[in-house]
């Protein structure tokens, strides 16, 4: 969060000076939509850290609230949604640190669809997914992992040390109660996703171990 506290973080002004009014409205709308997800994540970042320390699951609370604001920050092929109305898929394969934390964010709504959750017990049970949490307990498998997604539209995270050095897209790095984003760039640009260079910008972009 370092590199953007010089920025004004007032959504509802950011496209109100002149030369704001002469770029593009995607332009604009992105940069509001940028500054009210580091309003949100700074907002969300004081509340669970104090949770964070009475309670080990405010840490959840902050990492569920980035898993919402991904999907605001990436976009999926048309093609992988049955209708317009099909849902956006957040699946967790493994144990499931997230708990009640998750389900809070469920059915809620972004670009039109609203979120669903689904707990998975293998990755043979990925088909529907569009984003996929890996957890600890299943990142021994991360090679098989990535082998079965063949370069398949789902955005992977993790948030284990160095997990995206080992090519799942994104790490959720948890240093003295703040999350810390990793991206692994070249995962995501081997796949159909387009990621807002908005989002990038948030990010330490990390490669993959050889």
């Amino acid at each position: 969060m370092a590199l953007l506290s010089n920025q004004r973080l007032a959504p509802e002004t950011a496209c109100a000076s002149p030369q704001a009014r002469r770029r593009s409205s995607w332009a604009c709308h992105a940069r509001a939509a940028l500054i009210t997800l580091v309003i949100i994540l700074l907002l969300i970042s004081s509340t669970a850290a104090r949770a964070h320390a009475q309670d080990p699951s405010g840490e959840y609370l902050l990492k569920a609230a980035f898993l919402f604001n991904f999907a605001k920050f990436v976009e999926w092929p048309d093609s992988v949604f049955a209708t317009g109305a099909t849902p956006l898929m957040i699946c967790i394969l493994g144990s499931d640190p997230f708990r009640s934390s998750l389900d809070a964010i469920a059915e809620k709504t972004i670009k039109g669809r609203a979120l669903a959750i689904k707990r998975l017990r293998s990755i043979d049970e990925v088909k529907d997914c569009q984003m996929l949490y890996v957890s600890r307990n299943q990142l021994t498998q991360t090679a098989e992992i990535l082998r079965a997604l063949q370069q398949s539209p789902v955005l992977t995270v993790c948030d284990v040390e160095a997990c995206a050095e080992e090519g799942v897209m994104l790490n959720m790095r948890m240093v003295e109660n703040r999350v810390l984003l990793d991206m692994n760039l070249d995962a995501v640009q081997h796949t159909p996703l387009k990621v807002s260079s908005q989002l990038i910008k948030l990010t330490r972009i990390v490669k993959r171990n050889e």
